[in-house]
């Protein structure tokens, strides 16, 4: 039924040291190097001076400013800021790493049958911006692997990998984005499609889905809804029943280490959670584990216990966890300690075993052939603060258009003339036998696409004119249904406009983000528009397969 391949690559910055080449320092002579002796733990960094004698760049610290190789040809000039590596997410910026736990990965399976090809792509990474995957695929098409029909990508939302979005640079008006990097994570990932691509192999594909028993929810922004399953897919040669690839997709964020404290691990570089989950997932069955995000808009990190535990509300309170957030689960001490070997392995561990129990309990897809479509369109810059950033170069990385036409950008990524007022974005749907799955371009709240038991009184700011969006999964025509969010961009939190609490405007850069009902929105103010829930549902549904399913309007059970 299929032929399937897959692969993984590397996409750690180098360490830096002797006979480790660095783009980043390319264009520096001898005298400056000699002179810009700042310590580097990792390579893609530019020479500075340690003026201070801390062993990082601080701001002021003079530094040699390199144009940047594409990898696609040519080079970009001088960007004049320091380029080196700075962790994205977390508990805010800057954050540049002092040691690597584990490494960074993309990871990617190739699906081919009925005559289509396609991939998806995996990386280790707060967001990326399909202007970056952009230049991937072009950078496959480049290398002559052409056979690859549709190439689609994730991040797994990792906050304590490099940033590629801009806002935790080393203050609110520079950005964080070590551009040589992102042309390091650009080969890296253009690579792992070409490896997967020639190592295609007559395959049949299993899915499975399962509800955790032991890991509780939390959230930082109400509503408190959540997609609490794990769904798994995982291909096997027919040829000699090895695995090829095991897929999990889970709805939570990637954030523990990120949001400790400097004498924990917020200063060093990993891949959280999925690194304990895709060794045990790769110990257990062998060939290459991938994870990929789910509605993981304000779900953070589950607290994990060591055994069953309840999941019928018992009322709304904080949860203790680095990074703060509340659950409507009763929670006790028998929790997980936070640690990396502790808290942050448990976790990765468990979601390896319970993509196991969904395999085990799951089914081979009964039917094949791959149906896939995309689709672009425009998201209004709603929020005054994005709209600043991409004006001052913050957000330099994410194309900015004007009524349709781009703003160009100068060597800083500020924008030249504008400003702009709406980022481009995509959708996709894809289908592979009997597994469908639909994606949302940022950090999807759950109950936009997977709905709740909250009706129009529920909604944070109702609105009597205001009509839901296409419920996207109940419009899903396959028996496993997998959201995949950061899928091909990201534009932050995307939910409906009911739910807009504290998003900045240009009339109210600091609006509150309490509700009528008193629940918080601390996410809220990271939306690009304060109705993208609605505009990216809209625009997924038109490219989706029409609903064989009648939806009646009834009690919630």
């Amino acid at each position: 039924m299929f032929a399937v391949g897959a692969a993984s690559v590397d996409v750690t910055p180098p360490a830096a040291g002797p006979g480790v080449a660095n783009p980043a320092a390319a264009c520096a002579t001898p005298l400056q190097l000699a002179q810009h002796d700042g310590h580097h733990l990792l390579s893609l960094e530019e020479p500075y001076t340690d003026v201070n004698h801390n062993g990082i760049w601080d701001v002021g610290e003079p530094f040699v400013d390199c144009p940047t190789p594409l990898v696609n040809g040519g080079t970009a000039p001088p960007d004049g800021r320091w380029d080196g590596i700075m962790l994205g997410g977390g508990d805010g910026g800057p954050r540049e790493p002092t040691a690597v736990l584990d490494h960074l990965w993309a990871r990617t399976v190739v699906v081919r049958s009925g005559g289509r090809t396609v991939s998806l792509t995996s990386v280790d990474n707060e967001g990326v911006f399909k202007e970056i995957w952009d230049q991937v695929r072009a950078k496959v098409r480049a290398d002559g692997y052409r056979s690859v029909d549709t190439m689609l990508f994730t991040s797994t939302h990792d906050e304590s990998a490099p940033d590629t979005i801009g806002i935790t640079g080393p203050n609110q008006f520079t950005s964080g984005v070590d551009a040589f990097y992102v042309q390091f994570l650009v080969a890296g990932a253009a690579r792992s499609i070409e490896r997967a691509a020639t190592r295609l192999t007559p395959a049949v594909i299993r899915y499975g889905s399962v509800h955790p028993d032991n890991l509780v929810p939390c959230w930082s922004s109400y509503p408190f809804v959540a997609d609490e399953d794990i769904g798994a897919m995982q291909a096997r040669s027919v040829r000699d029943g090895h695995v090829i690839v095991t897929l999990a997709n889970y709805g939570i964020h990637a954030e523990e280490l990120g949001f400790s404290s400097p004498t924990q691990d917020s200063l060093h570089l990993s891949s959280d959670w999925p690194h304990f989950a895709r060794t045990a997932l790769e110990a257990r069955y062998g060939g290459v584990a991938m994870t990929v995000s789910g509605a993981v808009g304000s779900v953070e990190m589950p607290q994990v216990y060591p055994t069953p535990r309840s999941f019928a509300p018992v009322g709304v309170y904080s949860s203790t966890g680095n990074g703060g957030c509340r659950t409507t689960y009763a929670t006790d001490a028998s929790m997980v300690p936070y640690g990396y070997t502790l808290s942050t392995k448990a976790r990765g561990q468990q979601v390896a075993r319970w993509t196991a129990t969904a395999l085990d309990t799951g089914a081979w897809s009964r039917s094949g052939g791959i149906d896939v479509a995309t689709k672009s369109f425009f998201v209004p810059l709603g929020n005054a603060l994005f709209a600043l950033g991409s004006q001052l170069g913050v957000i330099g990385g994410k194309t900015a258009y004007l009524d349709g036409t781009v703003v160009p950008r100068g060597p800083t990524g500020a924008e030249i003339g504008g400003p702009g007022n709406e980022f481009q974005t995509d959708v996709f749907w894809l289908r592979i036998g009997d597994g469908g799955f639909a994606s949302a371009p940022g950090e999807l709240f759950p109950y936009t696409y997977i709905r709740s038991f909250g009706g129009p009184a529920d909604e944070a700011v109702p609105d009597p004119s205001w009509s839901p969006p296409p419920w996207i999964v109940a419009r899903m025509n396959t028996r496993w249904r997998f959201v995949v969010g950061l899928a091909d961009d990201m534009i932050g939190y995307i939910f409906p406009s009911t739910n807009a609490v504290g998003v900045p405007t240009s009339s109210n850069l600091d609006p509150p983000d309490t509700d009528r009902f008193g629940c918080g929105h601390s996410d809220d103010g990271e939306a690009a528009a304060p109705d993208a829930g609605d505009l990216v549902a809209t625009q997924l549904a038109s490219i989706m397969p029409a609903p064989h399913d009648a939806i009646l309007t009834g009690r919630y059970v």
